[in-house]
């Protein structure tokens, strides 16, 4: 979706996921890529502070609208960026991903 990530989603309904937990997160990087497990484990480890310190207005939406959300990000650049990179593409990829969930919802209310 954006990169330095790809992005996989989906929508579940109220009371799948455990309560107190709108958006259930999976970070991954390749094997492929990062050959050592510290190089992975670094990539994992930026990756979930930029989400954690950036994931209130999503978590706001799905509280808002009553669902949950599991959500799939991958990393797929062969290198680690700088923090202040990565932080800025989790902000660009959370709002992308908001406005597709926004637009989600409003088809399956018209529906």
């Amino acid at each position: 979706m954006v990169f330095p990530f790809s992005v996989r989603w989906m929508l579940c309904p109220e009371g799948q996921l455990p309560p107190g937990a709108p958006v259930q997160v999976l970070i991954a990087t390749s094997k492929r890529k990062f050959r050592h497990a510290v190089d992975r484990n670094r990539v994992k480890r930026l990756t979930r502070e930029c989400y954690r310190r950036q994931k209130a207005p999503l978590a706001g939406l799905l509280a808002d609208s009553g669902s949950s959300l599991l959500l799939a990000v991958n990393y797929v650049h062969h290198d680690i960026l700088a923090y202040g990179t990565l932080y800025g593409k989790m902000e660009k990829l959370l709002a992308v991903l908001a406005d597709d969930i926004q637009r989600s919802l409003s088809h399956n209310n018209q529906v």
